[in-house]
Parts: C-alpha cells; structure tokens; sequence
C-alpha cells in the first residue's frame, strides 16, 4: 500500500472505530435526532476516506467498468457529510421539535438535490481517462465535469462557512467537554477550508493556463483526512467522553479491587458472574462489587471486633503514628482502621470456607470501609500486602477464633 493510500485509510480506520465504539449505545436511541446525524457523521466519514483512497477508487473503478466512477461518488458522500453536519448542529442548538424537523428537512432536501445534480451532471459528462489522484484538476475545462466539480466544492464550502459560525458562536457559551468539542470543529473546519482553497486555488490555476496540480493532487488531501478526524471527533466527544471516562474510571476501580474480589468471590457459590472479553468495565465493576458485598455477608456471622481491635492496635504500633493532630495523624488512623477491618474480614473468610458453624449474630456494619468505594480500594489493598491480614490469615487456620480470642491474630 502506498503513502497516498494510507493518508486515507487510517483516518477512515479512526472513525470506524469510533463507531464500533458508539454502537452499544445505539439501542433503543436509533431516532434520536442528535445520536443518529453524529452516528452518520462518523460512518460516512469513514466510507468517504476509504473510498477517496487512490487503491480503492482504482477497485470501484474497475468494479463498475465506469471510468472515474468514484469521483461523483466521493463527493456525493462529502455532500451527505456535509448534510450530516448541518443537521447535528441544529439538533445541538435545540429549539421546539416541528422547527427543528422543518429546518433539518430543508437542509437534507438541499444536500440531496446537490447529489442529484453531481450524478446528473457526470453521467451528461465524457471522462473516459481514469484518473485516480488528479480528476478535479484534468477535467477542470471539460464541460459538465467542471460543474459537477464547482457544485459539490460550492456546497461543501458552504457547508464549512455555516458550521464553523455555529460553532465560533457558541465556544463562549459552553464549557467542559461540549466546549473541547466545539474546539475540535473549528479547528478541524480550518483545515477543511485550507483544502478547499488548495482546490479552488488549483482549478483556477487551470482556468488561466498554469499548472498548479500540486496543491490538488499533494497539498490538499493530508488537509482534508485531518479535517474528516478532527470534525467527526468535535461531534462524537461530548456523546463518547463521558462513557469512555466512566468506563476508565470503572476499569481502574475494578482492577484495585480484584484481591478483595478473589478474597470473597467463591462464598458466592454458583451465582458468582462470569466475565465475558466484551464485558464493558462499568458492568464488570458492578459485578465485582455485588460479589464482594455478598461474600461479606457470607462472613458476617464470623466478624469479630477483637481481631479488629488487636489488629488496630498493632497497625498503629508498627505506623509509629506521630502524637500530635493533624492531617498525617488521620491518615495513620485511617490507614490502621483499614487493616483492622482487612485482618477481621480474612480471618472471618478462613472460618467459612471451613464452615465453623456460628450462633452470633452477623455483625456486618463492623465493616465500615467496604461501604464506601474509595476505603474499598485500600482494603483491597490491605487484603493483599499487609503482613497484619496474612497474619491473622494464618492465626483462623489454626484455631478457632472463638476460643482463642485474648490471642492476637499475629502472634
């Protein structure tokens, strides 16, 4: 594959990840007038870089047996992009429902007579030289051709100007990720506008007898794949950053947790979940902690607040917790309430899987740092490296915390 090709076929690889990505949150949201314009920004932008590739049109080409076939059929996609945009920014700006069907109506009414026309006016056309890399500036004096040409360019920079106002008017309105959004628009449509005036620049050079294909055939298509990625990420961002944070956010909980997860997991019995490689991070953590709130209950009749206690003690010990108050004195003791629970917790586990039987009754609101999700991750944590919890680990294998309970659990 040559460098001409690749500047097509990964950003058209970008954005059909993107909407790979966007696809579980279609269900049930297909006629939602913001969700569907982004979805077909990202796919039309996608089939448009593919089929501008120089490879491909030479594929298209001879599949068809039409010479020069994917022209009129790139620009009727940039056209229906350029629809797409239009239309996504009217949903954005919001307004009753009849105006903005009317409007979004009118625009895709507009975008499809130009399509019309592009198809029309090729097919009236004679360009029997397959030209894969330079058709706008070879046919730049051939009649119909040359229309065709200047329609799809007047439209999509039309299209370009009105997008771009939108958004510039906007950008002092909003904040947070709808403003990165916006700024990934104009920016994008700078580029955009930069390949339009490369184009419009290289078909007047024709116009006068000059050669300057270069801008059309070198200049102009990194400009417009660059444009096509950043515009369609402008449009995704404010529909794929808050999932796609959630989901990080999701994943990193889900990984801290997984000591604790494996600590209780099997208390669950035949009801534990089983993860499947396209289980989304926000459904795994879900799980996970459904998994660990249930194992505790398990061990709830085992919780015993002299281990705490011991434990607590010895945490505070081997910390040397300065005297005085302040912030490092509260992190030390909550650091030792941690352990404590984590060494409780582990001892009560070891006495379920070798079902003692118990007649006290489930003290679960012992364990306070399993309520809340940030002291969850840190008793996972204990769970797994401190030598207190292996300690009292060890301690309920050998005997019975019941009858030897004036022992601490580390000795």
């Amino acid at each position: 594959m040559n460098g001409s090709g690749l500047v097509f076929y990964v950003p058209g690889a970008v954005l059909l990840m993107a909407v790979a990505i966007k696809v579980p949150s279609l269900r049930g949201t297909w006629r939602d007038p913001v969700m569907m314009p982004s979805s077909a920004i990202l796919l039309i932008g996608s089939a448009v870089c593919l089929f501008s590739a120089p490879p491909t049109i030479t594929a298209v080409n001879a599949f068809t047996g039409i010479s020069n076939f994917s022209g009129p059929l790139v620009y009727c996609g940039m056209s229906a992009l350029s629809a797409s945009y239009l239309v996504l920014m009217i949903a954005w700006r919001g307004g009753p429902l009849p105006r903005l069907k009317r409007r979004m109506l009118l625009v895709m009414a507009l975008y499809a007579s130009v399509i019309v026309g592009i198809v029309v006016l090729f097919g009236l056309a004679d360009a029997p030289v397959e030209r894969t890399r330079d058709l706008d500036t070879y046919y730049a004096n051939t009649p119909y051709m040359r229309e065709m040409i200047l329609l799809y360019l007047a439209f999509h920079t039309l299209a370009t100007v009105i997008l771009t106002g939108m958004c510039l008017g906007w950008l002092r309105m909003v904040s947070g990720i709808t403003h990165t959004g916006l700024t990934l628009i104009v920016i994008g449509s700078c580029f955009d506008l930069s390949y339009q005036a490369a184009k419009y620049a290289s078909l007047g050079a024709r116009w006068t007898g000059r050669d300057w294909d270069y801008l059309s055939t070198d200049v102009s298509p990194p400009l417009v794949a660059l444009a096509g990625v950043l515009v369609a990420a402008g449009f995704a961002l404010p529909r794929l950053g808050p999932p796609l944070a959630d989901n990080a956010r999701a994943w990193n909980r889900y990984r801290l947790q997984k000591p604790l997860w494996a600590e209780l997991r099997e208390l669950r019995g035949s009801a534990t979940a089983e993860f499947r490689w396209w289980t989304s991070p926000v459904v795994r953590l879900t799980q996970q902690e459904i998994t660990i709130l249930d194992g505790v209950l398990a061990c709830g009749p085992f919780l015993d607040r002299e281990i705490r206690d011991a434990a607590y003690a010895e945490a505070l010990r081997q910390s040397a917790a300065p005297a005085e108050s302040g912030p490092a004195r509260q992190t030390v003791l909550e650091d030792a309430r941690v352990v404590a629970d984590a060494a409780m917790l582990a001892a009560a586990r070891v006495h379920v899987t070798g079902r003692h039987s118990s007649d006290r009754t489930p003290e679960v609101s012992l364990l306070e740092t399993v309520e809340r999700p940030h002291t969850r991750v840190r008793l996972a944590r204990a769970i797994e490296t401190s030598p207190i919890v292996a300690a009292a680990r060890r301690r309920a294998a050998l005997r019975d915390v019941r009858q030897d309970r004036s022992q601490p659990p580390w000795s």
